[in-house]
């Protein structure tokens, strides 16, 4: 166990009452009957290892008690579940080989709903099924009112009914952090999903280390598969520190929408249908974006937006980035689409808002008025090795299409 992940494990700790720790049920299981046996009601402390295989839930149906991303929360919402967890401390963990596999055949696979203390590890979580009302938040792993652990899981190819997923726009999304959730995501596989593959909503907050989130189809917003939605979307007034994660092969990458307070570092955004990161107020807030150090390559549209048109106090800044190969696709020229045609798009710009020491590298302009902030190809060989001594730093950084980029150039 490394530091980061000892330090992670010792946090989670804490949540546990330290008197609670002697009175956890263990349990293994074999079977998905034997699993959701344990949570037809809300538990006290509860370990459960569930063995190497598959585990097909029966969903059931619920009746979420707000809507997590709707101008007017305040409505119920049908939805399905194969999980629903509540109590004081829930652990669901498999083997490291992740070789438990969670079939949920629901809208929200696993729902943390008021648990105090969650933590879900080892597992493989698929087959998650599109609701039919279009505001369920669905999720291979939903929390709400809750505080939850997840860590090194696999969580693929949760598409749901294609004609549902096309008719609602909105599919299945990887994890989705609900109203007062706290929530450590990290180290995870979060692969081929139909929607977001983190979702942060009101009044949410989280920290999220270390993750692969790969749409693999890019299946953009109009069929069926893996790369729609946000590689990360945090909105309303969510809150998160997103760090050292690969996000590629997704229609849109990090977005910080609305009254969102994010930092933004160290991670690599490639391989992208339109635009790498979205700093936005939707017209009615103010987010607050601490961008720095991140890896922004291959977009079809611009690399980074920028439009916060209210002012404030520490806006955040745009800080010792690299964006090489943006705006690639001809057919998001217009500024109608997403953002002006170049590396970087200024819709609007808060006093305060710090943008500095950024490399930009052979990005498109859709026309020569549009700002050119790159450097000469010698330039940026030159750079070579201070960006990967400084941003490709971790084995999943290394694994990027960006590193292998530069082992061409050199």
């Amino acid at each position: 166990m490394n530091c980061r992940h000892t330090v992670l494990f010792l946090m989670f700790l804490a949540l546990i009452p330290s008197a609670s720790l002697a009175e956890v049920q263990k349990a293994q299981v074999t079977s998905a009957t034997e699993l959701q046996a344990f949570f037809g009601q809300t538990v006290d402390s509860l370990e459960i290892y569930l063995a190497p295989g598959d585990y097909h839930l029966s969903p059931i149906s619920i009746v979420d008690s707000t809507c997590g991303n709707c101008q007017v929360p305040n409505q119920l919402v049908p939805a399905t579940a194969g999980l629903q967890i509540a109590g004081d401390y829930v652990r669901l963990h498999g083997p490291r080989d992740q070789s438990a596999v969670i079939h949920t055949h629901a809208g929200y696979g696993i729902f943390f709903d008021h648990c105090k203390s969650g933590f879900i590890e080892n597992l493989s979580i698929t087959d998650g099924a599109r609701d039919a009302d279009a505001n369920a938040t669905d999720a291979a792993i939903v929390v709400k009112n809750s505080a939850v652990t997840i860590r090194h899981c696999r969580i693929f190819d949760n598409i749901g009914d294609s004609s549902i997923v096309v008719q609602n726009i909105v599919g299945i999304m990887g994890i989705c952090g609900r109203e007062n959730s706290q929530i450590t995501i990290s180290d995870n596989e979060i692969v081929g999903n139909s929607w977001d593959g983190i979702a942060l909503y009101r009044d949410a907050r989280a920290t999220i280390t270390g993750n692969l989130i790969d749409g693999v189809d890019k299946a953009g917003s109009k069929r069926a598969g893996g790369g729609r939605g946000v590689g990360i979307g945090v909105t309303w007034n969510a809150r998160a520190v997103i760090e050292e994660n690969l996000i590629k092969r997704y229609w849109k990458g990090i977005g910080i929408f609305v009254d969102a307070q994010v930092t933004v570092r160290n991670n690599i955004v490639e391989d992208i249908l339109t635009w790498g990161i979205a700093y936005w107020d939707a017209e009615t807030g103010a987010p607050v974006g601490l961008i720095e150090d991140n890896i922004i390559y291959c977009t079809g549209a611009c690399g980074v937006s920028i439009t916060r048109s209210k002012p404030g106090p520490n806006p955040g800044h745009l800080l010792g980035n690299v964006i090489v190969k943006t705006g690639q696709n001809p057919k998001y020229d217009s500024p109608d689409y997403y953002c002006d045609q170049c590396a970087l798009s200024v819709s609007a710009r808060p006093d305060g808002f710090e943008i500095a020491d950024n490399l930009f590298f052979d990005n498109r302009r859709a026309t020569e008025d549009l700002p050119d902030f790159d450097v000469t190809a010698g330039e940026f060989q030159r750079s070579v090795e201070s960006i990967r001594e400084r941003l490709l730093t971790t084995p999943l950084s290394q694994q990027s299409d960006f590193a292998r980029f530069l082992d061409e150039l050199e």
